[in-house]
This record gives C-alpha cells, sequence and structure tokens, in this order.
C-alpha cells in the first residue's frame, strides 16, 4: 500500500488516477475526511491527518501496511496563516521522521524545477531544504522536480484563459522573455508511478530493480518557450488576438506587496515576481531520458481541454 499526501490536489488528484490504473492500493492522508469523499473509490482509503501533525503521519502508517510514501503537499504562495517553511520544510520533516519510526523505506517526493541551494525565491530555498532533509535521511528517495505543469484542472494555462476571454488585453510581468518547459502533469505522474519500487510483488506493477533509488530527476516538455509564447499559444488554441502590455518589475513588485497585504490569496507575490525574473528550463529532462516517456507539447497538450 501506498500512503499519498495532497491527493485532493491537482498532481495528486492525476497521480492517484493512474496508481489506481496501475493496481496500486493507495492510503490519502487528508485533513478532512468528509471533504474528501470525492475521491474514495475502490482501491482508496482515506485517513485523517496534517503534515503539520507528525502523530498523525504516524497513525496513518502504524498498521504497517505501507510500504512506500509519496509526499506531494506544497504551496505556491504564502498566506498569513500558512508559510513555506511550515509547509515545505517542516512538513517534509515530519513526513520523513514519521516514515523512519514506522520502518517505511521508500520516499517518493515532488520538489520543482529551479531548486537549489542560495536560490532567490523563498519557494526555492524552502524547496531545496525539504530535499536536502530527504537526501540525509536514510530513506530510499526519488525525488522529481517538474517545471510548470498544465492539464486539465491546472492554474496556470486555465488562469491566463479566462483572462484572454474577458479582457482585449494582458499584462505580462517584465518583458516576457523569460523561459519555461511546461510539461504535461499526465506525463509527470506516469514516471512517478514508474518510479514507485514495492518491496514486495503485492502489486504486481512498479519498477523491480534499484535504478530509481536515491535520485533526484528534473522533468520539463519538449519545448522551451518565452512567457510571451506561451500566452500566444493559449491565445491561438481559444482563437482569440490580444494586446500584450508588458509592465516593469519595479512597478510590479510595489503592486505585489500591497496585493499580499488585501489579499487572503494574493493573484501575484513578490516571491513569485523572483521566479518569473529566471528561466525555469533543463537540459537534463528525465521524462524521456530515463523514463521513456515522449513529452506532450504546450500546445498540444492545452488543445484537450482548453478548445471545448
Amino acid at each position: 500500500m501506498i500512503l499519498l499526501t495532497g491527493a485532493t490536489g491537482f498532481v495528486g488528484g492525476n497521480l492517484l488516477k493512474e496508481m489506481l490504473n496501475q493496481g496500486f492500493k493507495v492510503r490519502c492522508l487528508v485533513r478532512n475526511p468528509s471533504k474528501a469523499e470525492a475521491i474514495k473509490q475502490a482501491g482508496v482509503e482515506l485517513v485523517q491527518g496534517d503534515v503539520t501533525d507528525r502523530d498523525s503521519i504516524a497513525k496513518a502508517l502504524e498498521d504497517g501496511k505501507v510500504e512506500a510514501a509519496v509526499h506531494l503537499v506544497g504551496i505556491l504562495a504564502e498566506t498569513k496563516n500558512t508559510t513555506f517553511k511550515v509547509i515545505h520544510t517542516e512538513g517534509t520533516r515530519n513526513m520523513v521522521e514519521a516514515c523512519k519510526q514506522k520502518n517505511v523505506k521508500r520516499f517518493i517526493h515532488i520538489s520543482a524545477l529551479g531548486t537549489r541551494e542560495n536560490a532567490r525565491s523563498e519557494y526555492h530555498k524552502t524547496k531545496w531544504e525539504a530535499e536536502e532533509i530527504i537526501r540525509h535521511s536514510g530513506l530510499e528517495y526519488t525525488i522529481f522536480r517538474p517545471s510548470v505543469l498544465f492539464g486539465k484542472e491546472d492554474k496556470f494555462a486555465n488562469l491566463f484563459a479566462n483572462i484572454i476571454k474577458i479582457s482585449p488585453f494582458i499584462m505580462i510581468p517584465g518583458n516576457g522573455k523569460n523561459k519555461m518547459q511546461t510539461v504535461s502533469v499526465k506525463d509527470l505522474v506516469k514516471a512517478m508511478t514508474m518510479a514507485i519500487n514495492p518491496h514486495t510483488n503485492d502489486f504486481g506493477v512498479g519498477v523491480k530493480d534499484s535504478k530509481h533509488i536515491n535520485k533526484v530527476y528534473e522533468i520539463a516538455g519538449p519545448e522551451k518557450l518565452a512567457f510571451n509564447k506561451i500566452i500566444d499559444t493559449i491565445c491561438r488554441v481559444l482563437g482569440r488576438t490580444r494586446l500584450k502590455i508588458h509592465i516593469p518589475m519595479s512597478l510590479m513588485r510595489p503592486g505585489a506587496l500591497i496585493a499580499e497585504c488585501i489579499f487572503p490569496k494574493p493573484p501575484i507575490t513578490r516571491d513569485q515576481l523572483l521566479m518569473l525574473e529566471e528561466d525555469n528550463i533543463t537540459e537534463n529532462n528525465a521524462l524521456e531520458s530515463i523514463f521513456g516517456i515522449k513529452p506532450v507539447g504546450f500546445e498540444e497538450g492545452i488543445k484537450g481541454y482548453l478548445a471545448t
């Protein structure tokens, strides 16, 4: 059995579906089981718990049935009550310590492309801290670092598509030349499922050797697209033409600060602007070279859900 955190999220929902299709039995750690009834189905158990509560994680593991943990919980922006440090760093520490306590040796973790020591953004800094906790844990880990994800319920392509549908123009932070290697969430979860390596054959699936143990994989799409090109692609798929207005970062930053002070969930944050000032690409895409998955292109992928 697999313990899955973040099952109600975008990646988690897609991963849960893929794992069930492959015959895995999955136990989902959820904060409120009554609100997670939508994911309950054959092969799925719901247990109440929170990554900020180590005892609740240990309780979810105490029957000895779980052989691997898949940790997906993360946030894209901080709020007054939720910080990157609490969720990414301490939440991962709690997961790791609970797994060690209950002798769950296999640990799959989702990080982010751009994660590195001395990163500019707090998002990437805390993702790095989480990775370091895992790397020094003694667990048999696999860490995935995807670029920006797209898929039917994403908060990326859908966000800009909704703006394009109602506005005659779209505002671009900076010059729009920063590059991303957008990747399909379906490609990511296929790779993650392949990397889950049970210690027994109870599941009848999974990689049966240790080639994915203690590895960090960068996961990306086939194209390195400038942000301007991404917006143009979404417009083309929607059959719309929109004026792009580039807002200098020097003006975006104070606007983001004001948004952080006013809104519980600000539309843009200063930390996100830092990430938009750098490319999010890789020369070491593991999708094809390691997992043999031919990545879906951005335009081809979004046509399946934006053009309908």
